[in-house]
């Protein structure tokens, strides 16, 4: 009869393993992303959300996408975006400001509305449901001083 060590690994180094590999994952889809870029300018802390939140929203970030894990918000601050508490591992949340909010635009795909934004000096691209913008419409309109263009190119 075959002795428990030679069974195969003890299922006490399994959960360290899973935890140090989802750390990994985790890290590669921040950086792949680029919502690590994005932390380095605009991080911010979870104590300053804004009143209005969307949450478990999706939304594509650069190459990556996030389904239905994500709290989207903003107030006259800036956007902001903010992971579920697993993901905010090596996601923090971000409060861009309407300033760094490059172009913006609104487009039906078959029978969703989505919003698509260029973000920041190297114009990284967050599109995210429609329905998720719905109360930030306002602050994209009108509080960009000229400085964003409505129309993506």
């Amino acid at each position: 009869m075959a002795s428990l060590s030679q069974s195969g690994p003890p299922v006490a180094l399994f959960l360290p393993l899973a935890v140090a590999w989802f750390a990994f994952v985790m890290w590669v889809l921040s950086w792949v992303s680029g919502w690590r870029g994005l932390a380095r300018n605009f991080g911010t802390d979870t104590g300053d959300r804004p009143e209005s939140m969307r949450w478990l929203r999706s939304a594509r970030l650069g190459r990556a996408s996030y389904d239905c894990c994500l709290w989207v918000g903003g107030d006259e601050r800036g956007l902001f975006l903010m992971p579920v508490l697993p993901l905010r591992l090596s996601h923090s949340p971000l409060r861009i400001p309407w300033s760094e909010i490059r172009a913006w635009e609104r487009k039906k795909v078959l029978f969703w509305w989505s919003d698509t934004l260029l973000l920041g000096p190297t114009h990284l691209r967050l599109k995210v449901p429609s329905s998720a913008m719905e109360s930030l419409t306002p602050y994209l309109e009108g509080g960009r001083d000229g400085r964003v263009q409505t129309r993506l190119r």
